[in-house]
């Protein structure tokens, strides 16, 4: 590999494993007017601090390409765990928060859609085999004979 020379070191891995221990959202109060007689209201609201890639290589001072070079490597299987962790951890809060509401459950499908989620319905016959038969082309044939009348 040329270029700059890898930052990688011991310092930048715990860096790696606070920024996602410390990847939690905050609960915010917010002024949001007064009543007539002066008595504050406050709208709760919340300060999203989700973990990702791109905050975590903002966090260390490195590009994205970096951290996935990084995790593909066997040398640096402490770095690859740390971001198996952001990965769930960004899951589990997206399933969680966005079932409860607390995110905005579009984001949310986009987001899990990296983590092998999707939606849709299979549709399998018996033991996964096809609905439909494949027809001959004979059958084909016979088919357009009587639809089409040809």
């Amino acid at each position: 590999m040329s270029g700059r020379p890898t930052d990688y070191c011991d310092e930048i891995v715990e860096k790696a494993r606070q920024y996602v221990l410390s990847a939690e959202d905050e609960d915010i109060n917010q002024l949001a007017g007064l009543t007539q007689k002066g008595t504050e209201l406050f709208k709760s609201r919340i300060k999203v601090n989700l973990p990702s890639i791109e905050g975590l290589s903002l966090h260390l001072g490195i590009s994205r390409e970096t951290v996935y070079d990084w995790e593909s490597q066997e040398s640096k299987k402490v770095f690859s765990d740390i971001i198996k962790e952001l990965r769930a951890k960004q899951g589990k809060q997206l399933i969680n928060k966005g079932l409860s509401g607390e995110y905005n459950s579009t984001i949310c499908k986009v987001l899990l859609s990296k983590h092998g989620y999707r939606e849709g319905v299979e549709q399998t016959g018996k033991d996964g085999a096809e609905l439909h038969e494949k027809l001959t082309p004979e059958q084909k044939q016979k088919l357009d004979t009587i639809l089409l009348g040809l």
